[in-house]
């Protein structure tokens, strides 16, 4: 009769602990899902930022980075003369 009831009051224990685990995970998922869009556009930035420079991703990414940057000639269009500045 007492091992009866002293396994009984463990199984107790044991199902109390085991509900109180379910709700703070529950608490801690719901908690995760409602703060999961603030963090997202910082990690993204830094998920971009350790891959390098756009160009450095892909074939087309530095196509497009070619054609949107400005090309400088070997020679200047007008020669300088700094005698004229001063």
């Amino acid at each position: 009769m007492i091992v009866h009831d002293a396994a009984a009051a463990f199984t107790a224990i044991i199902d109390g602990a085991v509900a109180w685990v379910q709700i703070f995970a529950g608490a801690a998922a719901i908690t995760l899902c409602a703060l999961a869009p603030l963090f997202a556009p910082g990690v993204k930035a830094t998920a971009r930022r350790v891959t390098g420079p756009s160009w450095a991703r892909g074939r087309i990414r530095a196509r497009i980075h070619a054609r949107s940057r400005i090309r400088r000639t070997d020679e200047p269009s007008e020669p300088h003369d700094f005698r004229e500045a001063a």
